[in-house]
């Protein structure tokens, strides 16, 4: 009864978790592509509820050469996308709500999720009216990332109530203490590493002719915080991924499986950092740099998740 009453759930959860992070991935692309103000108003785009195809289909009062037509559909696909997402996100919480009502680790981050996905929507609003301010940008970064930090945390609880037999035997103290100071140093090096591209794009346009790795250093303390703050999370990760592997608690395959891939994927982020000093920073490796470290903060969770779940409740406590 249990695995039937949460397996919809945990399914719900789940295709919300990895849309989510194609949005992340989309907004990315909005990013790097500059269409960030493809579409100058808001929820419309030039006054309209589908972009214009030509310059024709103009609003009298809207000047023609703030159209692109590339641009404006790409910021429409993104905010498409954030519609359908937020629906799902809607029907995860509203599934929680009937069905795990009497499991609060699922339950909270289920509606948290949903509540946020809501001010997310505003918060894009605010986005376009601040013509990308720079706080406003981060903030909007740093809300999908909690958001996709919920979505996991309540799928993973879902997915034990499904399957009871692969949890682990518990994380020792000093493992939870280093994965929940991982996530929170993650969230920071975000909302550096966009400190960091706003500044390379007001170098960029003062200075053209600068190479990628001048105009970095040139950014001063923020920049560099950022790749200290990268060493230091790298190291940290691989000191407690190989802890992980040899706890008891790395035994429940989740586990192993996390640890490694939070391995693996801030060795990337290092990686992608690096070719922005050597190789002047491509557009690609912008867009996945950011999606890498959503992915890493994600592993954390789920390394987390894996062993700090509550077991089954009782299937007289279950709805649904």
């Amino acid at each position: 009864e249990v695995e039937g009453s949460m397996k919809s759930l945990w399914r719900m959860a789940l295709v919300s978790t990895i849309a989510t992070y194609v949005l992340i991935f989309i907004g990315g692309l909005v990013r790097v592509s500059g269409a960030g103000l493809g579409c100058p108003d808001w929820p419309k785009c030039f006054g309209r509820w589908m972009p214009p195809t030509d310059v024709r289909q103009l609003p009298p009062d809207i000047d023609p050469s703030r159209f692109n037509f590339t641009l404006a559909w790409i910021e429409y696909t993104n905010r498409l996308s954030g519609v359908i997402v937020g629906l799902l996100i809607a029907a995860t919480a509203v599934l929680a709500l009937v069905r795990a009502r009497r499991t609060p680790g699922i339950l909270w981050p289920a509606v948290a999720a949903g509540l946020l996905t809501a001010l997310q929507g505003w918060q894009g609003r605010a986005v376009i009216t601040s013509e990308l301010a720079p706080l406003v940008v981060t903030v909007h970064t740093v809300l999908a990332l909690v958001i996709v930090s919920l979505l996991i945390w309540a799928a993973a609880g879902a997915y034990r109530q499904v399957h009871p037999r692969e949890a682990g035997e518990g994380l020792a103290a000093w493992a939870q203490r280093r994965l929940l100071l991982l996530w929170g140093l993650a969230i920071v090096q975000v909302m550096l590493g966009t400190r960091v591209r706003e500044g390379l794009e007001a170098m960029r346009e003062d200075h053209p002719a600068w190479s990628a790795a001048k105009a970095i250093m040139a950014i001063g303390a923020v920049s560099h915080l950022h790749m200290a703050l990268g060493i230091v999370v790298a190291a940290v990760t691989w000191w407690t991924g190989r802890g992980l592997l040899r706890a008891p608690g790395g035994s429940a395959p989740a586990v192993r499986q996390a640890a490694v891939a939070a391995m693996v994927l801030v060795g990337l982020q290092i990686l992608s950092g690096l070719t922005f000093i050597f190789w002047d920073i491509p557009p690609v490796v912008q867009v996945f740099h950011l999606w890498i470290a959503s992915l890493y903060i994600g592993t954390l969770l789920l390394a987390l998740a894996a062993a700090r779940q509550p077991g089954p409740v009782p299937a007289g406590e279950m709805r649904g």
